[in-house]
């Protein structure tokens, strides 16, 4: 696994590590069903149509999900998306879907290299 790779991307290896005992397996493996889980496509999809609760939902599963794996930076994004949503700024929680997007897409391609 080439740890450098992920750090670029905006993924703390040290501490995701930290968190799963230092096992490079566990973590490749937890960064694979990241790479396939579907929550980002939900949360552009809601975007799309509109609906703050299903972008709530993925966008909770995603701050969760990105939290434990120490993927700061998308952590950072979704967390403040939830905030807004639950604060009722829908309309700037929705501006920062592409950002959480592009975000999300890069980490993807950086644990698909990392992992090749």
């Amino acid at each position: 696994m080439r740890l450098e790779v992920l750090n670029a991307a905006g993924l703390d290896t040290a501490d995701a590590l930290a968190r799963l005992m230092g096992s490079e397996a566990l973590l490749g493996r937890l960064l694979g069903k990241f790479a396939a889980d579907e929550n980002c496509a939900r949360l552009a999809a809601a975007a799309e149509k509109d609906d703050a609760d299903a972008a709530l939902e993925a966008a909770h599963a995603l701050k969760g999900v990105s939290g434990n794996l120490s993927m700061t930076r998308l952590y950072e994004l979704t967390a403040r998306q939830c905030e807004l949503i639950r604060g009722g700024d829908w309309p700037a929680a929705r501006a920062l879907v592409d950002d959480v997007v592009a975000e999300h897409d890069a980490l993807v391609a950086a644990i698909a290299e990392a992992l090749a």
